[in-house]
């Protein structure tokens, strides 16, 4: 009987195993397969986006268990954002209504409202003029003031409502103003249809100080290309003998990682391939990574390193120019530099974004959801491990550009962020701003400012990683 027992046993141990087993797998799929949403729906694209952000998303685990699919998408994706995420967005290429206005897009100019410190007048501040734009081909100038938007005179209570209707509309009335003492007097006015503006040129210039030879260089972005088009401007600056640079990243709002890497290794002391350069920071999916500054100025394949590396300049330090529109790859250029040479941040402080994303769309064929992501998926941090700067990098000589009025012309060395760079240069305690100021060229101030454009338009943008 023993034998008999110890199969019915070990049967019966089977068979209750099985159960579990199943019922185990009962409970599993309690809930049902993922249902086949209609594809075009909202449930369709929400769960595509909720599939996609668990994946790669910095805040993924924080994400809601079982949101609302049904809603559209715009306020899916802000329902389900983490309140920690400043920079995350979706978009509908195409759809105009999904994508935050800029300059670039619309008349190519931006501008701040202030009220002036001495006289109460409000009145719009031209900060920036894109080449080739609606804006500069109407005549604005970076330094222009403006009284009226369509007729409309600016005052502290309508300020943000006319920025937000000259951004978001296709055609615009300027009416230009000077300051007469106490009295802004209209002078002009000019007509602008928006249209798109393409990539900007750098603006570089050189002066000798005597000791020093100091090279003077804007950049309006990071966008794709930029290292492989400044390499003759460097070339220019090694072959005059630079010593010192000032490199204009005011308005700049940032753009690619490998474009920042690449503008590293023509400044840097000592720098080569394997430099290390930059440390990425993920969720439990996306890991710790870090990328030396060859791959991660050559990842596209766009550039050769050795050839970056014949105009490198093998500076000590350099000075940066910032303000609060200076953002991302801006910022990556900062930080980064930090552990191979001296950087003296002069201006505002910056930003604020240490965080990096990538452009996400459905690659399935056939293609479902027409919508494309770009979300927080990074934490930045440089080669010493240095990161953390979300609320803005905090300038070395501080000095707010609205506060010395008119604004100069980039590549001017009256200007008052460059000629602070100039007398840190030479040795001098005192900033050349209090120069400016005893000439009477600066007798207006910005005592409050209303509204910003460019710093509107830098909160849309994020650092760019091919990670």
């Amino acid at each position: 009987m023993q034998p008999f027992f110890n199969f019915y046993k070990q049967s019966r141990y089977v068979l209750i195993c099985l159960i579990s087993i199943l019922i185990l797998q009962g409970s599993c799929k309690k809930e049902g397969p993922s249902p086949n949403y209609p594809i075009g729906s909202n449930e369709n694209i929400n769960a595509w986006i909720l599939d996609s952000l668990k994946r790669y998303y910095y805040w993924s685990d924080g994400l809601p268990a079982k949101p609302a699919l049904n809603r559209a998408p715009l306020d899916f994706f802000s329902a389900v954002r983490n309140s920690s995420d400043r920079f995350s967005y979706i978009l509908l290429p195409g759809d105009l209504s999904t994508v935050a206005p800029t300059n670039k897009s619309q008349y190519g100019f931006d501008y701040t409202t202030i009220k002036e410190k001495n006289t109460g007048l409000v009145f719009g501040v031209i900060k920036l003029v894109l080449n080739d734009s609606p804006a500069s081909r109407s005549g604005l100038k970076r330094g222009d003031y403006i009284s009226k938007i369509n007729g409309k005179a600016i005052t502290q209570e309508n300020a943000a409502a006319l920025q937000q209707e000259l951004l978001s509309g296709t055609r615009v009335t300027i009416t230009f103003a000077e300051v007469n003492g106490a009295e802004l007097k209209d002078i002009g006015s000019a007509e602008l249809t928006a249209g798109f503006t393409f990539e900007q040129p750098a603006v570089s210039n050189i002066t000798d100080n005597g000791s020093s030879k100091i090279a003077y260089l804007y950049i309006y972005d990071f966008s794709q290309g930029l290292a492989a088009s400044l390499y003759n401007v460097f070339m220019g600056f090694k072959t005059a003998g630079v010593t010192e640079l000032i490199l204009d990243l005011r308005y700049n709002s940032g753009g690619q990682v490998a474009e920042a890497a690449g503008l590293c290794t023509m400044i840097a002391s000592g720098v080569n391939y394997t430099t290390p350069f930059i440390t990425y920071k993920g969720n439990k999916n996306g890991g710790v990574r870090s990328e030396s500054l060859g791959d991660a100025a050559t990842f596209d394949r766009t550039v050769n390193f050795n050839t970056l590396l014949q105009s490198n300049l093998n500076l000590k330090r350099v000075f940066i120019l910032g303000t609060a529109a200076t953002a991302s790859a801006s910022e990556v250029m900062i930080n980064n530099l930090k552990p191979y040479i001296q950087v003296v941040l002069i201006g505002e402080k910056t930003r604020g974004k240490d965080e990096a994303s990538f452009k996400i769309y459905d690659a399935r064929t056939p293609k479902q959801v027409n919508w494309e992501m770009h979300p927080i998926v990074y934490k930045l941090f440089n080669a010493a491990g240095n990161g953390g700067y979300s609320a803005g990098i905090d300038p070395d000589i501080s000095i707010a550009e609205l506060n010395n009025l008119p604004l100069q012309p980039f590549g001017a060395w009256e200007d008052p962020l460059v000629k602070a760079a100039l007398d840190r240069i030479s040795g001098k305690n005192t900033l050349g701003v209090l120069e400016l100021k005893k000439s009477n060229k600066m007798s207006l101030a910005a005592g409050n400012v209303l509204a910003d454009s460019r710093i509107q338009a830098t909160s849309a943008s994020t650092v760019i990683t091919h990670r």
